[in-house]
C-alpha cells in the first residue's frame, strides 16, 4: 500500500498539498498555543512571570519534531 502524498519538499521545506496536509498542521499548532498560553498564565499566577519561554519550548519543540516526521514520511 502506498502513502499518501500531503506535503511537497520544496528546497529544505514541506508545503501542503492536500488536505490532510493542513489539518495535520492545524493539529500540531492549535494545542502548542492553547498549551503555551495557559502555562503562561499559570506561571503568572503561581509568581514566575520571567519564565514565559518555557511552556511554549517546552510544546513546540515536540510538535515541530513530529510535524517534521510526518510531512518528511508524507511527501
Amino acid at each position: 500500500m502506498r502513502r499518501e502524498i500531503w506535503f511537497h519538499k520544496v528546497l529544505w521545506s514541506y508545503i501542503p498539498c492536500h488536505w490532510k496536509g493542513w489539518a495535520v498542521i492545524v493539529a500540531c499548532v492549535l494545542p502548542v498555543g492553547l498549551g503555551s498560553d495557559l502555562g503562561v498564565s499559570a506561571l503568572d499566577h503561581f509568581g514566575y512571570p520571567e519564565a514565559d519561554w518555557v511552556p511554549f519550548l517546552l510544546l513546540f519543540l515536540p510538535a515541530w519534531i513530529s510535524l517534521f516526521v510526518i510531512a518528511k514520511r508524507h511527501s
